[in-house]
C-alpha cells in the first residue's frame, strides 16, 4: 500500500494549462486508408463511450477502425496468457484494471509503452501508470449513503457496522476485493491487512449486508429505500445522481482505495502501431473530459481540467483525503484466496 502524491483538490479541479497537442509523425496515417485492429474491452456504457469519445472523433480520423472483442475481464486476461507463445495474438489493445495489468506484466507478456510510441503518455499522472500500463480512468472508493435517510454523513468504513443500518447496508458484489481492502485499511491501518478485513466483513455481513449482481444494480436500492449505506466509486455516485437517484458520497477518514483501469498492449499484438495510436487518442484531453462528463471518472492526464457541474460533482474535499493505490505485488497473489473466502463466507455465509 502507498499513498498517492500529487492529487490535491486543486490539481483535480484545475489541472494545468492546456498544452499544445502532442503529435508524432508515427501517428499520421495516409488519407483514405482504412486499417483495423482488435480492441478487447468491456461492453455496456464503457464500450459505448469509447466509441463516442475516442474512436469516432479521433481514431477514425487516423484511418483506423476497431474490431470489438467485448466481454468480462477475466476471460480477456486469460486469452492473453493462453496465446502468449503464438507469434500473433488475438488482441491489439486490452482494457484491464490496474491489478490485472500488474499480473500480465509480471507474466512478461506486455509491450513497454513510452512517450516515443505514445506521445500523450508524457501528460499522464505518474502515480497511476506503469511502464506497460496506460491508465485511462480513475476514481476513489467512498462511502455511499442516502442523504434523505442518513442524517449525519458517514465518516469511515466503520459506519457500515452501525446497528442503525441493519439490513440497509449494500453494494455490488463485483467490488468485493476493493471493499476488502477498505475494510483492512479501516481495521488494521493497511489495505493489505486481509486478516483484519475478514473479521470486519464478517461483522458487516451480520449487519444484514445486501449484495447486488452488477455495478448498475447498486444504485436503484438507494432510491427505493432498500439500502441506506454502502461502498462505491465516486464516479458512479455522479452517474446515479445524474440519473435522479438520491445518493451522496462521504470520504472515509482512514483513506480511499483507488480504482484505476486502462489499457495494455500484448507483446504479440498483430498491429502494435494501431494500438499505440488508439491509446494516444484515449489520453487526448477531449476524450478524457468526455469520460469525466458521461461516466464520472477523473482524467489520468494533467492537461484535462474539469469545469462546471462535473468539477463540482468530482471535487475532492479540502483538505484532500488520503488516496491509496493498492499494493499490486500483494493483491495479485492473494486475490484468488480472498475470492474463495468471499464466496464461501459472505456470498453464501
Amino acid at each position: 500500500m502507498r499513498n498517492v502524491p500529487g492529487f490535491s483538490r486543486r490539481t483535480v479541479l484545475a489541472g494545468v494549462l492546456a498544452a499544445p497537442a502532442l503529435v508524432s509523425p508515427a501517428l499520421v496515417t495516409r488519407a483514405g486508408a482504412t486499417e483495423t485492429f482488435v480492441l478487447g474491452t468491456w461492453g455496456g456504457d464503457y464500450q459505448r463511450l469509447q466509441l463516442e469519445n475516442i474512436e469516432l472523433p479521433l481514431v477514425r480520423q487516423l484511418g483506423l477502425e476497431a474490431v470489438i472483442d467485448a466481454g468480462d475481464e477475466a476471460p480477456r486476461v486469460g486469452k492473453v496468457l493462453a496465446t502468449r507463445r503464438l507469434p500473433r495474438g488475438p488482441l491489439d489493445v486490452v482494457c484491464v484494471q490496474a491489478v490485472q495489468a500488474y499480473a500480465l506484466a509480471d507474466a512478461g507478456v506486455l509491450e513497454e509503452l513510452t512517450p516515443e510510441k505514445i506521445p500523450n503518455l508524457a501528460r499522464v499522472k505518474q502515480a497511476l501508470g506503469t511502464a506497460t500500463f496506460a491508465p485511462h480512468i480513475w476514481s476513489p472508493q467512498i462511502v455511499s449513503y442516502s442523504p434523505e435517510r442518513v442524517t449525519s454523513p458517514p465518516t469511515s468504513f466503520g459506519d457500515l457496522l452501525d446497528p442503525r443500518y441493519n439490513g440497509k447496508v449494500g453494494f455490488p458484489d463485483n467490488n468485493f476485493f476493493y471493499v476488502m481492502m477498505a475494510a483492512g485499511l479501516f481495521a488494521g491501518g493497511s489495505a493489505n491487512d486481509f486478516v483484519k478485513a475478514k473479521e470486519v466483513m464478517t461483522k458487516v455481513n451480520a449487519n444484514g449486508l445486501r449484495l447486488y449482481p452488477s455495478t448498475d444494480a447498486g444504485g436503484p436500492p438507494f432510491k427505493t429505500g432498500e439500502i441506506d449505506i454502502g461502498m462505491m466509486w465516486l464516479a458512479r455516485i455522479s452517474m446515479w445522481q445524474n440519473a435522479g437517484i438520491p445518493v451522496a458520497a462521504a470520504f472515509p477518514k482512514e483513506g480511499c482505495i483507488l480504482y484505476v483501469s486502462g489499457m495494455v498492449v500484448p507483446k504479440n499484438a498483430p498491429n502494435k502501431e494501431a494500438a499505440f495510436k488508439y491509446i494516444n487518442a484515449m489520453l487526448d484531453p477531449a476524450a478524457q473530459l468526455g469520460f469525466a462528463r458521461n461516466m464520472g471518472y477523473l482524467p489520468t492526464v494533467t492537461n484535462a481540467p474539469l469545469t462546471g457541474k462535473v468539477a463540482e460533482q468530482l471535487a475532492l474535499p479540502d483538505p484532500a483525503p488520503k488516496l491509496i493505490m493498492p499494493d499490486f505485488a500483494v493483491t495479485t497473489k492473494i486475490q484468488p484466496e480472498i475470492a474463495d473466502w468471499w464466496k464461501k463466507s459472505i456470498q453464501h455465509g
